[in-house]
């Protein structure tokens, strides 16, 4: 499992030399379906896994509905790909947590290791970018190079080093303060707002959380302890919106012109229009709708649209992740989902009650997938694989506590 670890934070840069990497994502969540379905009947799971499946179930009985009700998408591979897309997330993160079984002290000591190395190394990188032109910068925002080390993007980059810092701050943030502050400068020169999001979590949990982290998921929990995890949440929040509010006020500004913003008004009208079920698989906000070019970008008048066209290029039509959901599968859907998140967070709490720096790291990376859902299809790229793996597996292998 070590060696899973270290090829998923390189994947990306290996993608670029061997393309057919790029199924490598859909290939391990089959592999695990797979198994979960082999395992299910042999062995028990908590209550809440069972939840999470059903409301799965349903999210995707409301996916059929809505592409049986509006027929906008017909072709069944291009629906197929799409229930595994939306799906991986929780494939994963259900299998690794009821199934994964792996007390190998050695595999914990390899990742740690990679992850100390490939921190120092990138921290090295980023620097040097800064003041010599050694092809891993995206462009400048003001004054700084953006750094993208080896990654086809930045998002990659983020996402490899936010795992990276995940781990280690579970291992304990003191011991490790070195290569978390080292996470957090190339974090800082990849010029992300996702980025200083995850930043900004991680410092407001690790203060408002400490000594205050027993228990949190517990029907027994002490009305001190909910205020810090809600205050926590509600300055988390209000981090969130003072770091993004300008590019917010940016894209809303463009309104159908761009493709982002949208993606979120056609988005609201397409769920207020076929309420409460949606358009259905591969039709709306998603790199296979536009694979499989969906009629719905020319009803709604965006097939013109820099990013959204299919004779021009349709790059920015997955650049978002929620109008995907609530276009694709409406009201109820995006009810359904919405739940089965909310129990994985609740899995989370239960999971790590007990350990300070595994809660402050698990939330942190909790936080960063959601922020960054706003910006990019976060729960349906490749990445989402380790992030579901770190919080059903590493993680949860991870000793330290306070």
């Amino acid at each position: 499992m070590d060696l899973l670890f270290v090829f998923l934070i390189l994947e990306n840069i290996f993608e670029k030399y061997i393309p057919a990497l790029g199924y490598f994502d859909e290939t391990v969540a089959l592999v695990m379906l797979v198994l979960f379905l082999v395992k299910i009947s042999h062995k028990r799971m908590a209550k809440d896994y069972w939840k999470i499946i059903l409301l799965g179930v349903g999210f995707l009985f409301i996916g059929f509905l809505g592409t049986f009700l509006n027929h906008y998408q017909t072709n069944a591979v291009a629906i197929l790909k799409d229930i595994l897309a939306v799906s991986k997330f929780f494939i994963v993160y259900l299998y690794s947590s009821a199934f994964m079984k792996n007390n190998n002290p050695r595999v914990q000591k390899n990742i740690i290791r990679f992850s100390k190395a490939y921190l120092l190394t990138l921290l090295f990188f980023s620097i040097l970018n800064q003041f010599a032109n050694i092809g891993m910068n995206s462009g400048y925002r003001g004054p700084i190079k953006t750094f993208t080390f080896l990654y086809s993007h930045s998002t990659f980059l983020v996402a490899s080093v936010v795992i990276l810092c995940t781990v280690l701050i579970a291992k304990g943030i003191r011991i490790n303060s070195l290569y978390l502050v080292s996470g957090f400068i190339v974090l800082f020169f990849s010029m992300r707002t996702k980025a200083f999001m995850y930043m900004a979590a991680t410092v407001i949990l690790a203060i408002l959380l400490r000594g205050r982290y027993h228990r949190v998921a517990s029907r027994t929990t002490s009305t001190r302890t909910r205020r810090r995890l809600v205050l926590a949440i509600i300055i988390i929040l209000s981090a969130i919106y003072y770091l993004g509010r300008n590019k917010l006020m940016s894209y809303l500004s463009w309104g159908l012109m761009a493709a982002r913003p949208a993606l979120y008004i056609v988005g609201f009208q397409i769920a207020k229009q076929s309420f409460p079920f949606g358009a259905g698989f591969a039709t709306f906000a998603s790199a296979i709708s536009a694979e499989y070019y969906s009629p719905v970008y020319s009803r709604y008048g965006i097939a013109n649209v820099d990013g959204i066209s299919q004779t021009t290029g349709s790059d920015y039509v997955s650049d978002t992740y929620w109008p995907y959901i609530f276009g694709q599968y409406g009201f109820l859907g995006t009810v359904l989902y919405l739940s089965a998140l909310a129990y994985i967070f609740k899995d989370i709490l239960k999971k790590f009650q007990n350990k300070y720096y595994s809660l402050v790291a698990a939330l942190s990376l909790f936080v960063y997938v959601i922020a960054g859902s706003f910006v990019e299809s976060m729960f349906t790229n490749a990445t989402i694989i380790l992030v579901a793996l770190t919080l059903g597996f590493y993680l949860p292998r991870a000793d330290s506590n306070s």
